[in-house]
């Protein structure tokens, strides 16, 4: 093919199933050419016969066996073989929608622009809200002192806000999210991809403000991700609890702290919320519905922090907490 300006690359990050009808949208809603790489992350047996017979369709496209390994070491792997001067990651639980990329190329082609996000909406499921619902418009990295150690805060504007509530004006951000991002390729195979399952966009966003590079957010170019909604088959669940194992998640923590010497304020609160994941998603695997497997979750969720506390010392704060890239002058 020529002129093709993107790769692809196709990775789990909470589930196997919908792989391919992630797949199938992206060739239906795309008319740009582009290459497709799929990361291989120990599918079943049932998914891989699909994805072969599906990409071996396909002359663009690629399926890549990596084994059981973390999204982010898939990544690692993965780059070096990118030829395409653009690479949009997109997770398999996520969907690209009508003319998706013309938006992201027209500020990636920018001199100092190092990612873009598009605007990433979440379908119902996990936590109680509208059908559809902003997940990340833009975001900062903020942060609180208590007891004379600063900690640090994501910040997301705009959560949970209806789509039409989202401003229509590209946006400069201090972060992204790995559902769906366009990467600069030369910038890509600069960076240190650490070894992280949680906070790995904050380290990486923090890498790229050293490199005097930019963020932006185009609201013009839309992707939705499943936000746990549909049920997992037994197979996703054992991916899920893998990924997400608080031995990994405590592990990135550290390594965070080691190579930037800070904490996160809400690094308990994510082990509370792989907690309520993991009852919502018995709960829908027993084909409990949404609306009833989140009251469930809830109830859970109460009774374990009343016998276990998160460590939350701060009323409100996000409100509370300041810029981090301002106000500790990051260079």
């Amino acid at each position: 093919m020529e002129n093709v300006q993107v790769t692809v690359v196709i990775t789990p990050r909470d589930r196997y199933s919908g792989v391919i009808e992630c797949i199938e949208n992206l060739y239906n809603v795309t008319t740009q050419p582009f290459y497709l790489k799929v990361l291989d992350l120990d599918y079943p047996a049932a998914i891989k016969k699909q994805l072969k017979k599906l990409l071996a369709t396909k002359e663009n496209a690629e399926l890549i066996k990596m084994g059981l390994i973390i999204p982010m070491e898939a990544v690692r792997k993965v780059r070096g073989d990118i030829t395409t001067p653009y690479v949009m990651f997109l997770d398999n639980d996520s969907n690209v929608t009508d003319n998706w990329l013309p938006p992201l190329l027209e500020i990636a082609e920018r001199a100092d622009v190092a990612v873009v996000n598009p605007l990433t909406l979440e379908k119902a499921g996990v936590d109680i809200g509208a059908p559809l619902r902003n997940h990340l418009f833009t975001n900062e990295i903020t942060y609180l002192t208590i007891n004379g150690e600063d900690y640090l805060i994501e910040k997301k504007h705009l959560r949970r806000a209806l789509p039409q509530d989202i401003p229509k004006e590209i946006t400069q951000s201090e972060m992204f999210e790995l559902h769906g991002v366009l990467f600069n390729t030369q910038v890509l195979k600069q960076l240190e991809l650490p070894q992280m399952v949680i906070r790995e966009h904050i380290d990486i966003a923090m890498q790229i403000k050293k490199m005097g590079l930019k963020i932006y957010s185009q609201p013009n170019s839309i992707v939705i991700f499943d936000n746990l909604g549909t049920r997992m088959e037994y197979a996703d669940m054992r991916f899920f609890f893998f990924r997400w194992k608080k031995s990994l998640t405590w592990q990135a923590s550290r390594l965070f702290e080691q190579r930037w010497g800070y904490k996160f304020y809400a690094e308990e609160a994510m082990y509370h919320w792989v907690f309520r994941r993991r009852i919502f998603l018995y709960c829908r695997w027993l084909h409990i519905p949404i609306g009833l497997a989140n009251n469930i979750t809830r109830v859970a969720a109460k009774i374990k922090t009343m016998i276990k506390p998160v460590w939350d010392p701060v009323k409100d704060p996000e409100e509370k907490s300041i810029n981090f890239f301002i106000n500790k002058e990051f260079k």
